[in-house]
């Protein structure tokens, strides 16, 4: 038996159905930031800097994700 659900929302309505962090103002400060760093012309910058503190301790979510996924996708029996 195959069942289809089609589900219509914006990429917004996902996201907070979902659960996940509203990250457009943190994307604007470390463009921001990069940006001037940039301009500036910094010796030695490394863009990566600004992500690592967003990132830091989170290793196994895209882990978690990819799992959570291939079980909807039928790729992960439990």
């Amino acid at each position: 038996m195959n069942i289809t659900v089609n589900v219509d929302m914006t990429p917004e309505e996902l996201r907070r159905v979902m659960g996940l962090p509203d990250v457009q103002e943190f994307n604007r400060e470390v463009m921001a930031q990069m940006l001037k760093k940039m301009q500036e012309g910094a010796e030695g910058f490394d863009p990566m800097v600004f992500f690592k503190p967003g990132v830091a301790g989170n290793t196994d979510v895209f882990k978690q994700w990819m799992e959570l996924f291939g079980k909807f996708g039928g790729g992960v029996k439990s």
